[in-house]
């Protein structure tokens, strides 16, 4: 087991959780974690615990390693596919859904025949029927919440002190318990029971509940909701406190409200799956595990029910953000996330509920939201359509100015639109970006390797367009006499689950979806997602039947290209193994290399110059109309906004088999703009007759670190401010320097035992004999006149001296590391200091550096043990361990002693890992793989020796970026940056003049 348990009762503030860190080489598989870091993108990955549950994979005989395409064709010879797989489960058609586009889309199409079935009653009427509701929309919701909050019935005082009484002495029984207090401290936690039982269990209270509250909260009202993660969907209670919201899973309320209704526990269907897996080293079909394809559902029998429960809590103080969703076509659904980008998609039972929900929301004090007052400038009351509308207009105009990324738009327009992560109909939707799939080398400045922006799939090749046009003219005419449904020119989507999943089909937790939708197996080899290549010219020119676009994993995640878990996915009618994703030639057999390549031509000018005809084409004013019938944009009437009127169906079974097969059409976002989405602004530094100065604003913001604005390739730096430091210095011998930013053209350093609390210009003061930090003022203000003024003490945080410590970039968690080898996790909220976690796992000694990330959800720490550990700041759990080259690892004076670390950072855009062991530098990615290291024949000797490195924010995607900056003990500062073909780092710059301005110290900190 990675993570242990122990109690300690030698220390009255002793540890509320403890986790012991093994070694990442004790899991076996992993699982892409779904919460989102920097422009919405999930990288990276989790320990997959139920993978050998899941897939009844005997999880000590898994000698699965990984090996790519080359090791296959020698290991595999002879191996068929599994076409003829017996045991198949049998599913209804509603629920296979093959994905490939040249066979099985034509099962995905849809026909006017099919429509004609269906008998469908729209909405909305007409295009201008559309807007008018769109306007009165707010209004609508405002009253119909009104109207709930008047009527619904809430639990009484009396009752609710009465329980919040006997809550409180329940949970004084359970103070010990790890997954209580991470729940409790962090605002969510995940509490899982399973037990078998011999009858339906219900109850007339809450009682069943009250145990997964955290003391104190009560809950006010609650309500049944769906819970939706992807395609699995789960009955819960969302329940209404004080101070948070939960949501219980596996609980449905019937038969009254309130105290009064009866709370029922309902069974969970377990499924599992046994494929066939890709033993390494093996030689023929024979040594792979072939057996049954099949799903196993709980029997009817009594003693075989399961119950398991998740309670998430989402404290209001950690609410980031929610928005309005649709769900099965109907505007019944929130999703909120909070401060980390964990987004949970709730389903409600009608939009009165929703609708009640988001008002209460939205009327409690939100201090770390998009809603806090402090944004909305004192604001008491917030309209939601227009705050959203006010957003949008700002995030458009960032964003045609230069200051904001390609990729990043596009995933705000898609959040608008309301498609998201949780819902796999509504999931992000992409462009193709390029044409050129065969070319040997690409070159990212000619026009012609990319894809026409001005037109949608369909329309990319003129033959095929015109056959689309034929289908629209003949069904406009079967419209106008009566005799069918309304007109389109493609019966597929540009989106759809069974694309999503198509696409992620190799990446857990994604492949059990997709076995799900494939009736238990995977779908033949040849339908398979194979050849990028493949799958571009069915998209736009071979297939009548794939119209598909990307997902926002084409441009940042490489992992999902990889067949890392050796699922057997059979072999092609030509022999061809499927396995790794076969990449284009200019990628040279390398999906990083891919990804960036990619990402880049994304963020290329000419992308920058056309991309709002795309948008225009997903979410503007072609999207329906006129303008999208010229366009040939039009997609089967059901899958637009308002078009379908669920209510008139009254029968509930055909109306859940309505909503399913709508929902296997894929469903177009919510239209954004009725007007053209203005164009970017693209500029150059360089005119005819010089340097545009005017210019360099906005090349400004996405220039790589360190680099010239207007020529990325170059790197320049120079000497902006010099200055002693003067602030945290009291009683220390020397002059280091622990801490140091630039604000506002002044440069802020403190002494090295100090951390600057940025956003309050404060900072924290340890290593003295209290075993605790003060803080202190950085710099004067209105309120503190005072530099150095001490604000408050904070005594026995650890049992010895605090040997290092890191705030977050906003200031509300601080990272302690001991002499002792322990590391301590606080929250800091401007006055107390909670104590969340305490994380062992160093062998001794003392905590050298340490880094913390909120945007990615990691810390990561060094000791003088040479150890390197990443831990999860969400769950607070140990992940892995980075492993230094073998050269990195030994002092070279000894030859045997382990080098303590001297420096660990995070890259805040990507969640890399720079770190600085002896005098060697590594890159390593979020996932704990090696990017980069330092040249072995490049070594600093005596005074040249690195004695820190800390990480730019420089996204993998700019080349030419510096990486990491490192100072030496001499005083140089030299600036590092990536060459991805030697995986190597590059020396860029070494700037001397420091030599002269800093002590003979060297560096202690660089920013």
């Amino acid at each position: 087991s990675l993570l242990r348990k122990r109690k300690d009762t030698g220390d009255s503030k002793d540890d509320k959780s403890i986790t012991i860190a093994g070694t990442n080489e004790t899991v076996k598989r992993w699982k892409l974690d779904l919460t989102e870091g920097y422009e919405r993108q999930r990288r990276r990955m989790l320990p997959n615990y139920e993978f050998h549950g899941l897939y009844n994979i005997d999880e000590n005989a898994d000698n699965v390693e990984y090996v790519d395409e080359v090791g296959l064709k020698v290991n595999q010879e002879g191996v068929t596919g599994d076409d003829n797989n017996e045991g198949a489960l049998d599913v209804s058609d509603e629920v296979q859904h093959p994905v490939d586009g040249r066979s099985s889309a034509l099962d995905m199409e849809v026909t006017a025949d099919l429509l004609k079935k269906m008998k469908l009653e729209k909405i909305v009427d007409d295009e201008e029927d559309d807007l008018e509701n769109m306007e009165d929309e707010d209004n609508d919701y405002a009253a119909a919440a009104d109207d709930a909050l008047n009527t619904h019935t809430t639990f009484s005082v009396e009752d609710q002190s009465a329980r919040a009484n006997e809550l409180e002495s329940k949970k004084a029984q359970n103070v010990e318990d790890t997954d209580k207090i991470n729940e409790s401290d962090t605002g969510e936690r995940e509490a899982e029971a399973e037990e078998s039982d011999k009858t339906n269990i219900s109850a007339s209270s809450y009682d069943l509940i009250t145990g997964l509250l955290k003391a104190g909260d009560w809950p006010e009202k609650s309500y049944n909701v769906n819970r939706c993660t992807g395609l699995e969907v789960r009955k819960a209670l969302l329940l209404w406190c004080r101070n948070a919201i939960y949501v219980v899973d596996g609980f449905e309320q019937t038969d009254g409200e309130g105290l009064k209704g009866k709370i029922n526990r309902l069974k969970k269907v377990t499924t599992s799956f046994q494929v066939n897996i890709r033993q390494h080293g093996a030689q023929n079909s024979d040594a792979t595990e072939k057996t049954k394809s099949k799903e196993k559902v709980t029997e009817s029998t009594e003693e075989e029910i399961t119950y398991q429960h998740r309670s998430q809590r989402i404290a209001f103080g950690d609410l980031y953000s929610v928005y309005r969703r649709r769900y099965q076509l109907q505007q019944n659904a929130l999703e909120f996330y909070d401060v980390h980008r964990n987004g949970t998609l709730i389903a409600f039972s009608n939009n009165v509920e929703r609708e009640e929900v988001l008002s209460k929301v939205l009327a409690t004090p939100l201090p770390s939201s998009i809603f806090s007052s402090s944004v909305l400038g004192g604001a008491t009351s917030i309209n939601y359509k227009k705050f959203m509308n006010n957003l949008r207009a700002k995030i458009t105009s960032q964003w045609v100015h230069g200051k904001m990324s390609n990729f990043d738009f596009i995933m705000h327009m898609n959040s608008f639109a309301g498609r998201t992560y949780n819902d796999l109909t509504q999931y992000p939707v992409f462009p193709w970006v390029l044409a050129d799939y065969d070319s040997e080398e690409l070159d990212l400045n000619d026009p012609s390797v990319y894809r026409d922006f001005s037109k949608p799939m369909g329309g990319q090749n003129e033959k095929r367009a015109a056959q689309f046009r034929e289908r629209y003219e003949a069904l406009e005419q079967s419209y106008e006499f009566g005799d069918g449904p309304p007109p389109f020119h493609y019966g597929t989507h540009y989106s759809c689950a069974a694309y999503v999943l198509y696409y992620l089909m190799r990446l857990e937790p994604f492949s059990r979806l997709a076995l799900s939708l494939q009736g238990g197996k995977f779908d033949v080899a040849d339908r398979l997602f194979h050849n990028i290549g493949s799958s571009w010219s069915s998209a736009s020119s071979e297939n009548l039947q794939d119209v598909r676009e990307l997902i926002p994993e084409f441009f940042y995640l490489p992992d999902f290209l990889v067949n890392s878990n050796m699922f057997d996915f059979g072999t092609t009618q030509l022999g061809k193994t499927v396995h790794d994703l076969t990449l284009p030639r200019w990628a040279k057999g390398d999906p990083k290399r891919f990804i960036r390549i990619h990402r880049q031509a994304l963020e290329s000018d000419h992308v920058s110059r056309h991309l709002h005809q795309w948008l225009d084409l997903v979410f503007g004013f072609k999207q329906r109309g006129k303008e999208a019938v010229a366009a040939l944009n039009t997609f089967v009437h059901v899958t637009y906004e308002g078009q379908v009127d669920l209510e008139s169906i009254t029968d509930p079974v055909e109306r859940e088999s309505i909503i399913a097969q709508i929902q296997n059409f894929g469903q177009t976002p919510s239209r954004l703009e009725r007007k053209p989405f203005p164009p970017r602004v693209v500029l150059s530094a360089f005119k005819e007759r010089g340097l545009d100065f005017n210019a360099l604003a906005s090349l400004a913001a996405l220039t790589p670190p360190f680099c010239v604005v207007g020529a990325p390739h170059r790197v320049y730096l120079r000497v902006l401010a010099v200055d002693t430091c003067k602030v945290g210095m009291a009683g220390q011998m020397d002059s280091s320097v622990g801490d140091l930013c630039h604000v506002k053209g002044q440069l802020l350093g403190v002494g090295r035992t100090c951390a600057l609390i940025l956003p309050s210009k404060k900072y924290y003061r340890f290593g003295g004999p209290n075993n605790g930090v003060s803080v202190h003022v950085s710099m004067t203000s209105a309120r503190y006149r005072e530099v150095n003024k001490v604000l408050s003490a904070h005594d026995g945080m650890h049992r010895g001296p605090i040997s290092v410590a890191k705030p977050s970039l906003n200031g509300l968690w601080l990272v302690t590391g001991c002499v002792d080898s322990t590391v301590r996790v606080w929250k800091y909220n401007g006055q107390n200091m909670q104590l969340q976690a305490t994380l062992c796992g160093h062998d001794g000694g003392k905590i050298t550096c340490l880094d913390i990330s909120t945007t990615f959800g990691s810390i990561v720490t060094g000791g003088s043990d040479g150890k390197i550990l990443v831990w999860d700041l969400r769950t607070l759990t140990f992940l892995r361990t980075l492993h230094h080259p073998a050269s990195a690892q030994n002092s070279v004076h000894d030859g045997s002693a382990k080098s303590p670390v001297k420096s660990v950072s995070i890259n805040h855009k990507n969640g890399n890992f720079v770190t600085l062991l002896h005098s060697t530098v590594c890159v390593f990615d979020i996932n704990g793989n090696l990017i980069a290291k330092q040249d072995p024949g490049f070594n600093f000797e005596g005074n040249e020796v690195p004695s820190c490195a800390i990480a730019t924010d420089c996204p993998e995607w700019m080349e030419s970026g510096i990486v990491a900056v490192a100072g030496h003990m001499n005083g140089d500062v030299s600036l590092w940056s990536i060459d991805y073909d030697t995986e190597l780092l590059v020396l860029r710059h070494i700037f001397a003049r420091a030599s002269a301005l800093l002590s003979h110290h060297g560096p202690s900190c660089v920013w």
